[in-house]
């Protein structure tokens, strides 16, 4: 087939395609994969709450530590969808939810490549390859971010298409933020790339205000269609610039590693495609990229951001890249007779994958589930202290008459104050047992061999009464509640196998 001069072509061929569907339904199935995170039991128990109440809970029931202080659960709507794919289908509901919403945002993505850029054929599926590599790892769990991923996506488009003068797009960013905002903090991410374009595009074209300060006004007031209104945003931005060494997601893309060799790449393609282009480079949109590239240094989460970014704003550069490569090349035909084959071999890897795929989750995490069963047999009512990775797999399993210590919503619904004695308690520094004085629980539930469980197996007023190969469960005697751990630990008999999830 024989391309333009600018690099693009009408469409694919019919090999083209299929190559293309062989290749989609293979990253499909690759998709199926579904792994636990730390927070999967907690998102879901807040969602069938909200689901069960038909409110939205702002005092937090679930924790000894959380009490008077207000829950700020911006994750709410997510919540609720997964509360929804619970109930219809169980963990087929939640793997199929991820699924659809991620394989949506590739759908567009490469809609975006082939009919709107019209990149041929190879370089499109670099540019979509590249976009799947940088985001897979973050989209084979049930989080809320991967609707980050779709309206990211869709934002960057709407921000594209109004650069090339084409704005009524951008009446769809007021219900995108105000849908987005009650997903997931990621609009943050959305909200300023929109205000960093528009300053920059009125700059240039002062003339454009009309078309674009209404929609954009309108954004930012829809930032405040929330349950919290003016007080979530005010704590997002507190938050967001903020460290957070124990979260590693949160911790700066390492170059060595192989998401730092995935950050090369995409850097590397975006730079060598830049130099070699010969269409309009515009500075704004090329502006964009680079800012957004910043991030993962900054949060490794952000990593999936990048490529998208990459796709929207670059691709078309990669297309003419490619086009001074292979300039001379011409394509070997391909007999019509075999030309059916891509198409079938989608159809059957597609099907393959589904009927295989046991439809359950793979363990992202160790958790505790022996001590959990331990502590529900025993009929244990009261405060346990824990590791924040598990507090969520215990409010699903024991909460809300088994209250925990500390979970993974931290700031959103613990005290600043108790956070940070939180922290010095995890690392076993500073004055470790202030968060035992502060609230002294009956049971302590941390990770073997880890600083506090060292420090606590010389610590007087504990006594380690379970341990299997991570986890240790030390109880205070003088503990009327914890007498019934105690009690039932004697005969208690864990299991040799235990389930992933629920």
């Amino acid at each position: 087939m024989q391309e333009s001069s600018t690099g693009h072509q009408p469409a694919w061929s019919s090999w083209h395609k299929g190559l293309m569907a062989l290749i989609g339904s293979v990253i499909g199935v690759i998709s199926l994969q579904s792994y636990t995170d730390p927070d999967l039991w907690g998102h879901l128990r807040f969602g069938l709450d909200a689901i069960a109440s038909g409110t939205i809970t702002k005092l937090d029931p679930y924790s000894y530590l959380s009490q008077g202080h207000p829950w700020i659960n911006h994750e709410w709507l997510m919540e609720v969808f997964m509360g929804v794919a619970w109930l219809a289908g169980g963990e087929r509901g939640l793997i199929l939810l991820r699924l659809i919403v991620y394989m949506a945002t590739l759908g567009i993505i490469l809609w975006w490549l082939a009919r709107v850029k019209q990149l041929s054929f190879i370089p499109a599926v670099i540019v979509w390859l590249s976009v799947f590599i940088a985001t897979v790892a973050f989209g084979w769990v049930v989080r809320p971010q991967i609707f980050t991923f779709l309206l990211f996506t869709i934002t960057l488009i709407i921000i594209d298409r109004a650069e090339h003068g084409h704005y009524r797009g951008l009446w769809f960013m007021p219900l995108i933020i105000a849908t987005w905002v009650n997903l997931h903090g990621g609009f943050l991410a959305g909200c300023g790339v929109l205000g960093v374009w528009t300053i920059a595009h009125l700059a240039f074209n002062r003339q454009s205000w009309r078309q674009v300060i209404p929609p954009v006004a309108l954004s930012a007031l829809a930032t405040l269609a929330n349950p919290y209104g003016w007080d979530l945003l005010r704590f997002l931005l507190e938050t967001a610039t903020g460290d957070r060494p124990e979260i590693a997601d949160w911790t700066p893309l390492a170059l060595r590693s192989s998401l730092g060799l995935v950050y090369l790449a995409i850097m590397g393609m975006a730079l060598l495609s830049l130099h070699f282009s010969t269409l309009p480079r515009r500075p704004i949109l090329i502006g964009l990229f680079f800012l957004v590239a910043i991030m993962p240094l900054v949060a490794v989460r952000h990593l999936p951001l990048m490529g998208i970014a990459f796709a929207i704003f670059a691709s078309e550069h990669v297309g003419i890249g490619w086009q001074q490569i292979v300039r001379h090349q011409r394509d070997v035909p391909i007999p019509r007779q075999i030309q059916v084959l891509p198409v079938v071999l989608a159809v059957l890897v597609a099907l393959g994958g589904v009927l295989t795929f046991n439809w359950r989750f793979a363990s992202g995490m160790d958790m505790p589930y022996n001590a959990m069963v331990l502590l529900r047999e025993s009929g244990f009512r009261g405060r346990l202290m824990n590791d924040f990775g598990w507090g969520q797999f215990l409010i699903w399993h024991l909460g809300p008459a088994v209250q925990v210590g500390m979970d993974g919503r931290r700031e959103t619904v613990y005290p600043h104050r108790v956070y940070e004695q939180y922290l010095d308690f995890h690392a076993g520094v500073n004055d470790w047992e202030a968060i035992l004085r502060y609230q002294p629980p009956d049971a302590i539930l941390v990770l073997r061999d880890s600083p506090p469980a060292n420090l606590l197996t010389l610590h007087p007023d504990w006594q380690p009464i379970f341990t299997d190969e991570f986890s240790v469960l030390f109880v205070n005697p003088s503990s009327a509640a914890a007498q019934t751990i105690i009690q039932r630990a004697q005969t208690f008999v864990p299991l040799k196998e235990v389930p992933v999830f629920p």
